[in-house]
């Protein structure tokens, strides 16, 4: 976020001083500064949760980071996380090559936020163009090696190599994901499928069983409506999501 400081901290130390009509200025501008990185950073937290299905989170939130978004943007139209959230939003309600513009935009705002280009990546995948995808979510690699969501760069590779039937290479991109990123339903159950599309049905058994440890209670059916948070019509994820969710059954998932 812009200066990467804490803005409502230091307009409250100013206010705790004389007032003087520099001050306030200078108050006003980071109150409007804190007002736009809350909101961005708000909006961002709540699709979040709606698109990892977590807390509870349903369609009011969308309306909800709506509606922050515009308060950020109002407040700072080239704040960087106000349109990497829009294209979250994007995202949620299935306007894919609209998400991908606005991930465009973030990369132009913050060429440097490595995160935003394996979102990018994701709304290729979206989009059928998974090669391209790999391409940026490689970039995030290559700018954050060490990222503390490096878990959800492999999926995304993992993923795009899984729809284009790339099971073997699919699997160890995916065994990373899970190892750097344990707490989502998503990449151990498409590491589940890709063994079971790749005739190691031991692991495919195994990991499943490993799942079910962890997320108690979940079925195929939950699978498929959490996808729903995704909405997409096109024919490569279509089919991607069908051969994902035939993997499971396979592997013995009901």
């Amino acid at each position: 976020m812009r200066g990467r400081g804490d803005s409502f901290a230091r307009a409250s130390s100013l206010y705790e001083k004389p007032v003087t009509p520099q001050r306030t200025r200078q108050m006003r501008g980071l109150l409007a500064d804190s007002a736009a990185e809350t909101a961005a950073l708000s909006a961002t937290t709540a699709l979040c949760e709606y698109l990892n299905r977590w807390n509870d989170a349903g369609p009011a939130e969308l309306e909800r980071a709506e509606a922050a978004i515009a308060t950020a943007l109002h407040h700072d139209p080239g704040l960087f996380l106000a349109h990497y959230a829009k294209g979250f939003l994007h995202r949620s309600r299935g306007q894919h090559q609209e998400a991908l513009a606005a991930f465009d935009e973030t990369i132009r705002l913050a060429p440097d936020f490595a995160r935003v280009y394996a979102q990018k990546g994701e709304q290729f995948v979206y989009l059928g163009e998974p090669e391209k995808g790999i391409a940026e979510v490689e970039k995030a690699i290559a700018i954050s090696p060490k990222s503390s969501v490096r878990g959800y760069f492999y999926w995304v590779i993992g993923r795009a190599r899984f729809f284009m039937g790339q099971d073997a290479e699919a699997i160890p991109q995916l065994q990373a994901s899970v190892r750097a990123w344990s707490n989502v339903w998503y990449n151990r159950l498409y590491l589940v499928s890709a063994h079971a599309h790749a005739e190691q049905s031991p692991a495919a058994r195994r990991v499943l069983g490993a799942f079910h440890g962890q997320f108690r209670g979940y079925t195929l059916t939950q699978v498929i409506e959490n996808e729903r948070a995704t909405p997409n019509e096109h024919p490569f994820v279509i089919a991607g999501r069908d051969r994902f969710h035939e993997g499971l059954r396979r592997a013995g998932m009901s």
